[in-house]
């Protein structure tokens, strides 16, 4: 029989999502008719297949590949595309679904476009709602726009999921997963280097199901192997745009070292294994980077310099020497109800602090407001400034003027504003280098030794 579309399912242990995503398949506007949905078993121990044989026997389209032994994501995806008969294919993850007309439509816009690569939109399911999650590597489309170079749109090698997009056959010989985490991402890179026409869809969603169960959102020394041998992979594909991908990559390693409390062998290994894993990296490259992903903390300095160092010397230096503000730091808004400032009453939100930064607080559960207080982080020393709101006092060293220097570790700010349900406070932030805390020390300094060197006559104006 001829099919319009195959679609590639891998199954493994999902036997509470899978009927869900199989509903959403059969009841494709397209007609399951036209479907070849090919079921990759990846020797699930659980009752999957079960559920699957049960769909199988009511729709002649479905085709079960069975594995002799467990291969992953990415291996299966490999065998099912072996058994594509069509001209086009799409995967699609087992605890995953799809809006109702995505193939119909999808293979309309192929049609009437000649595009041999489909890309449409993704959201995240938490169980309870989709959230259009916007992110460096989910760029959702406001409109349909054809790419004929994708050059004119270096984001999207950002967009690497291999689940949202549909294949022309003369794309087939570039699909071919890894076997580690982080499978699609040179793949699919590379099918964007090599994909004649794009065609960027808004009219159907990917749901992506929010699994904290799942491997990839528990950081393990895996994660941090397989996403270097990514990297190196993409370098591999020496595409000036895919560059920006394996910085993203780099910078997300380096958090991972930072973050974590790893045994210090490991922190070698895992640099050892990251600096085996780049080329050089200009800092041209990481400011386009920057600009692309304007909202991501970067660790600029630190990858500029990881092939100047050894291992242990370079730990030393950007992790443990310098270790402040590498990761998450906390704002917080304490409200005073009519006894004051105090840790009970306030409302934190950690926050990757860059130079603008807009945090929304939620302010519901509390009655009576008087006072606000705003502190942007603890533990550092600052520059900042306050965009939105009227400052009433902070303790800063030079409260008036446009951005506030702060040599305490404690900076804070009182807040003149109208006490609402929820309070958008957008800052500015600047961490003072070495060189500036000393430059300030040392003109409190002169300013005491001068003060205490004038008797007191010369101090006091009343005392002529």
């Amino acid at each position: 029989m001829s099919y319009k579309l195959s679609v590639v399912i891998p199954v493994y242990n999902v036997e509470s999502y899978i009927g869900e995503c199989l509903d959403s398949i059969v009841n494709q506007t397209l007609g399951i008719e036209n479907i070849e949905v090919i079921i990759v078993n990846d020797k699930t121990p659980d009752n999957s297949m079960e559920i699957v044989k049960e769909y199988a026997s009511d729709y002649p389209s479905f085709k079960i590949i069975n594995h002799e032994e467990n291969k992953g994501l990415g291996g299966s995806r490999n065998t099912g595309l072996k058994h594509v008969t069509s001209d086009y294919v799409t995967f699609v993850d087992s605890d995953d679904f799809i809006s109702s007309d995505t193939f119909k439509d999808s293979l309309s816009k192929i049609e009437d476009s000649g595009a041999d690569l489909l890309i449409y939109n993704m959201q995240t399911y938490t169980g309870n709602e989709c959230i259009v999650d916007e992110s460096v590597h989910n760029q959702n489309f406001a409109e349909n726009i054809i790419v004929d170079d994708i050059n004119d749109y270096p984001k999207l090698f950002f967009s690497t999921s291999a689940c949202n997009k549909i294949y022309h056959k003369s794309l087939f010989p570039l699909i071919e997963f890894s076997k580690g985490l982080y499978e699609d991402n040179v793949t699919i890179s590379n099918v964007l280097l090599n994909a004649k026409r794009i065609y960027l869809s808004k009219n159907s969603s990917y749901f992506y199901r929010k699994n904290p169960e799942s491997i990839t959102e528990r950081v393990s020394k895996k994660n941090v192997f397989d996403l270097c041998d990514v990297i190196s992979g993409l370098f591999d594909l020496k595409d000036y745009n895919v560059n920006l991908l394996a910085i993203n990559f780099i910078n997300d390693v380096l958090f991972w070292i930072y973050y974590y409390d790893w045994p210090i062998a490991d922190e070698i290994s895992f640099v050892n294994k990251l600096q085996s894993s780049i080329n050089t990296v200009s800092e041209e490259d990481i400011e386009r980077f920057i600009q692309l992903v304007p909202n991501k903390k970067v660790y600029k300095e630190d990858i500029l310099s990881l092939l100047k160092y050894d291992s242990d010397t370079f730990l030393a230096k950007f992790k443990y020497f310098n270790s402040l503000n590498k990761v998450k730091s906390t704002a917080s808004l304490y409200i005073d109800i009519g006894d004051g400032f105090n840790e009970i009453n306030k409302v934190s939100i950690d926050y990757c602090p860059l130079e603008r930064n807009k945090l929304t607080f939620d302010l519901s559960n509390f009655d009576n407001i008087q006072s606000l207080r705003f502190d942007p982080l603890e533990g550092d020393f600052i520059k900042a400034r306050i965009n939105n709101i009227d400052v009433i006092d902070t303790n800063s060293d030079n409260p008036d003027d446009e951005y506030q220097i702060f040599t305490n570790l404690d900076p804070n700010y009182i807040l003149d504003c109208k006490f609402t349900d929820e309070l958008i406070i957008d800052f500015d932030l600047i961490f003072l280098n070495k060189t500036d805390i000393a430059n300030i020390l040392n003109n409190k300094n002169n300013i005491i030794n001068e003060f205490n060197q004038k008797n007191k006559k010369g101090r006091f104006n009343f005392l002529k």
